[in-house]
């Protein structure tokens, strides 16, 4: 275990006793049941992958062993138990230490690494007590002070709050562990019960559980607490919408336009809302507003051309789904529609065939991107590629027996129509 942390040797020729990981988390264990009152910090070096790779293991190592006689400095003077949680960081447990005096430790080592060379350090600070955690939780809660205090830039001090479990919830999110979130966003509210982006995600959790009830009472507290959180009334209007109430979904969508009128995404959903009302014109005109606002939502481009091609605007679908695909080149949908946009309008049919093929390639059981394909492929009087893909349309649902007729007589020959197979039998016994 020594040899793997960088400076494991030279720090201990000159302490020899110095704790490495696992001994320190042990050292902490039995600290925290003696104590009544201590302060954790966590000390890491800032910039320290960057350091090793430009300076070398040899200077790096050098500059933990300065730190490290810092804060045995300042151990003399102060009653402090130190040693190394990890490559980058130190951990100090003080005893009798609360948070200001905590503070104001960290801030002398700052200053005097600061003053021994150009490196700096930032610091997590937790305490005990702290309510409502237990003693065993102050070196993890010292550490997410430290990952909070990477928000601020290097040579931080942040002390351990809810915006340090918000962000340490927000990790678990990430990595897909949102029952270890959910309880992460709990412990945060315990701490500070009015703030309203602990709130909002803790509703965005239980939205993706599709627990929608929780899910809205999360959002309306984070409404009641600032009824200008434009995010909360946009999830509250997501969950409503997901209920199937579209018309309260639509009114919250509104109201949060009214909020932030240059927020791409509720504009957007704005559009969708009036889509799926059959109110187009009206979907059209806050989707254009959401792709003015906006050069990364390829979902907007893609169901503003939706729109166009419902009021048969199909050089201005055209467009709108040239950009979608621009921002999201293997969308399967964007990719067909493009392609049945260029043949409909006969402009670039070989290319059109070419973004229908992918789309069959991306999405093979899509019947509407295979009865795309072929129509495209008889267009291009490629009869019997136009017969594959229009009789595999046929098998996943779709009705291509106009066009399989006409792709058949084209086969047959003129002479041969009136004795062409039934195409519907033949579909039938091919299902």
């Amino acid at each position: 275990m020594e040899n793997q942390l960088v400076g494991a040797n030279t720090l201990k020729e000159v302490f020899p006793d110095l704790p490495e990981p696992e001994q320190f988390q042990k050292i902490f264990e039995s600290f925290a049941k003696e104590k009544d009152q201590f302060a954790v910090l966590v000390l890491r070096v800032d910039d320290f992958d960057k350091t090793l790779e430009h300076l070398g293991e040899n200077i790096t190592s050098n500059l933990l062993l300065n730190m490290a006689r810092i804060i045995e400095n300042l151990s003399k003077t102060a009653s402090m138990t130190w040693g190394r949680i990890s490559q980058d960081e130190f951990g100090c447990l003080c005893q009798d230490m609360d948070e200001v005096s905590g503070l104001e430790m960290a801030k002398i080592i700052q200053e005097r690494v600061k003053l021994s060379g150009r490196e700096t350090v930032s610091i997590g600070l937790a305490v005990y007590p702290f309510w409502p955690f237990e003693k065993m939780n102050v070196l993890d809660n010292a550490r997410k002070a430290l990952d909070h205090a990477a928000f601020f830039g290097p040579s931080t001090v942040t002390p351990f709050d809810a915006v340090s479990l918000n962000i340490s919830a927000d990790k678990l999110y990430q990595y897909g562990d949102i029952d270890g979130a959910i309880e992460e966003f709990k412990k945060a509210l315990a701490v500070d019960p009015k703030h309203v982006n602990v709130h909002n995600s803790l509703g965005v959790c239980y939205g993706v559980q599709g627990k929608l009830d929780l899910a809205i009472e999360a959002f309306e507290t984070a409404i009641d607490l600032d009824p200008g959180d434009v995010m909360a009334t946009y999830n509250l209007g997501l969950a409503h919408h997901k209920q199937g109430d579209k018309e309260k979904a639509l009114e919250l969508f509104l109201h949060a336009h009214k909020l932030d009128g240059d927020n791409p995404e509720v504009a957007c959903q704005i559009g969708l809302c009036y889509r799926e009302m059959d109110e187009v014109d009206s979907a059209i005109e806050f989707l254009e507003k959401a792709a003015e606002n906006t050069r990364k939502g390829a979902h907007i481009f893609s169901t503003l051309g939706e729109c166009y091609i419902d009021k048969e605007m199909l050089q201005a679908a055209t467009k709108a789904y040239e950009k979608a695909l621009k921002l999201n080149p293997t969308n399967a949908k964007g990719l067909s529609a493009l392609g049945y946009l260029y043949g409909t309008i006969g402009e670039n049919l070989e290319i059109a065939i070419v973004l229908c093929q992918e789309s069959v390639k991306i999405d093979p059981d899509n019947g509407l991107y295979r009865r795309r394909l072929g129509k495209l492929y008889l267009q291009n009087e490629d009869y019997e590629n136009a017969l594959e893909q229009l009789k595999k349309a046929a098998e996943f649902g779709e009705d291509c027996t106009d066009l399989i007729q006409e792709t058949e007589s084209h086969l047959t020959g003129p002479a041969d129509v009136d004795a062409a197979v039934d195409v519907k039998a033949v579909v039938d016994s091919e299902q």
